[in-house]
């Protein structure tokens, strides 16, 4: 099962990912000079779609990411379930794009 078609795209949206949470951890290991709960809640936002890019990357491969139920996909009936939905959602924005008919 082939997901990631513009596996370009994809790995240059999953570097910009990583560069943005090492960023944010770098300002959440120096001494808090406010509040940073907007730069934790990114931190999580981010970590979470990493791995949902990195659930997808497994999922194209034929394996599986997670090994147990993340949170917020508690409702999936099974792990394979879970990575399905995933990449139902994400899948379409690495797809090849269309033929122009030329």
């Amino acid at each position: 099962m082939h997901l990631i078609h513009n596996s370009s795209l994809f790995r240059a949206h999953l570097t910009e990912l990583a560069q943005q949470a090492k960023g944010l951890k770098r300002r959440l290991r120096a001494r808090w000079t406010g509040p940073m709960a907007d730069e934790q809640r990114e931190l999580c936002r981010l970590k979470l779609r990493i791995t949902e890019l990195c659930a997808l990357r497994a999922l194209s491969r034929g394996k599986l990411h997670f090994r147990n139920r993340q949170p917020g996909h508690e409702h999936c009936p099974s792990l394979e379930r879970c990575h399905a939905r995933i990449a139902e959602r994400l899948a379409p924005a690495y797809a090849a794009p269309q033929e122009l008919g030329l």
